[in-house]
């Protein structure tokens, strides 16, 4: 490691192998973002305008490489894993070449990796071995139990939670990730909510229900096809990119649209232009069967857009909020509040002004971001593979 001035800015690496699309509108990158990468890509950005920050990211890049940097962040490329070995690491966790090369360019003092994974494991593994600071953040319900362990992939998530508990620092999206993290792992987080700047306050005219994310089972598309068939009379508008390994799902609700007169259907739509499907809107509707704290809501929230979800309700934000309706895995119930959006003005208004006010008071980027530096800079005076554990005298969290 090079010598640095004591006192001078920390070095940070965010390690985000999907996210340098987001940097570059035009780059044609092969994998596609989740939420994840959206909130790197804001807290990346804006701590590269933070002068006690130098700040650096690890991206996969397109075939013509990455900028050396853009908007203050030092980009460093590294080759795309091979499938072969993507599905290899998956079952039987290995160290990434690539990978462990790339945080060694990066030569950073700490190193943020967000989203339960394999890699989790490299970014903890090197920060052992160079005796580096390593902070974690959950991106999904998951990555606060066991659900990493189950089935064919125990190994691979065997070596996710031993980094996880060896993070110097780990945020949770929600209450629920904190508690989870507490009685699962003994691992005392703090909460580190989803950001975003707010949005103009310019009227657009609202046009349609609107379901957005990757084409993956657990986000269950063909709910929301369920829901389109029940209220014939209301538009519809599915943004719904492929997914790696999910290609005969994304041809059936691809096809299984097409034949649903009120169904907008986009394969693809680049993260910058999503706002303005989001403003559009008359309600955002999510069905997944369990997520993280989504983007979706808080993109909602910014826009004073109401939310209608099918069973994902983290710290019953929707009813605190007063911003829309939980159908508690209810189809035929989520058809009857979307039904009562869409007809009634004045209910509608009241859930989209709360929604606002909602955001401001929790999301807005330009709050949250001084305790979440702030709690990177204490990694500086924290000693060397420190652990934050919600009780020291805990050695076996129970199973779930």
């Amino acid at each position: 490691m090079t010598g640095r001035a004591p006192g001078g800015p920390i070095d940070l690496c965010f390690v985000n192998p999907f996210g340098y699309g987001l940097f570059d509108h035009e780059a044609h990158t092969q994998k596609v973002f989740g939420g994840a990468e959206v909130q790197l890509y804001y807290l990346a950005t804006a701590l590269a305008k933070d002068p006690s920050f130098s700040v650096s990211m690890i991206v996969e890049g397109p075939e013509g490489g990455v900028a050396p940097e853009v908007a203050g962040v030092r980009m460093i490329g590294v080759k795309p894993i091979g499938a072969g070995f993507a599905r290899l690491r998956d079952r039987l966790p290995m160290p990434s070449p690539a990978y462990l090369a790339a945080m060694r360019r990066a030569d950073a003092e700490i190193y943020l990796q967000r989203g339960g994974a394999v890699l989790t494991g490299d970014v903890a593994a090197y920060c052992r071995l160079r005796r580096q600071k390593f902070a974690f953040m959950a991106a999904h319900d998951w990555d606060c139990d066991r659900s990493h362990q189950r089935g064919k992939q125990f190994l691979a998530g065997s070596y996710y939670l031993a980094a996880l508990r060896s993070a110097n620092l780990v945020f949770a999206q929600s209450a629920a990730q904190r508690d989870a993290l507490r009685a699962h792992h003994g691992i005392a987080s703090l909460l580190q909510p989803t950001v975003y700047p707010p949005d103009s306050d310019v009227e657009v005219k609202r046009e349609h229900v609107l379901w957005i994310g990757r084409c993956l089972e657990w986000k269950r598309p063909h709910a929301f096809l369920d829901l389109a068939t029940r209220l014939p009379g209301v538009p519809f508008l599915m943004a719904c990119p492929r997914y790696d390994g999910a290609h005969a799902l994304y041809a059936q609700v691809a096809q299984r649209a097409a034949q649903l007169p009120n169904v907008e259907f986009i394969e693809f739509i680049p993260f910058h232009q999503t706002h303005d499907l989001f403003r559009r809107a008359i309600a955002l509707i999510n069905t997944s069967t369990a997520e993280g704290f989504p983007n979706t809501f808080v993109q909602a929230a910014r826009t004073a857009t109401p939310v209608c979800s099918l069973d994902v309700n983290p710290d019953k934000v929707i009813e605190t909020a007063d911003m829309g309706y939980c159908a508690n895995g209810s189809i035929s119930l989520l058809a009857q509040h979307l039904g009562n959006l869409v007809n009634d003005a004045e209910r509608w208004q009241e859930c989209s002004r709360n929604a606002t006010a909602y955001f401001r008071a929790a999301h807005d980027l330009g709050r949250l971001l001084p305790p979440f530096a702030e709690a990177l800079r204490s990694l500086r005076s924290t000693p060397d593979r420190a652990r934050r554990r919600a009780d020291p005298r805990r050695r076996r969290p129970r199973r779930a």
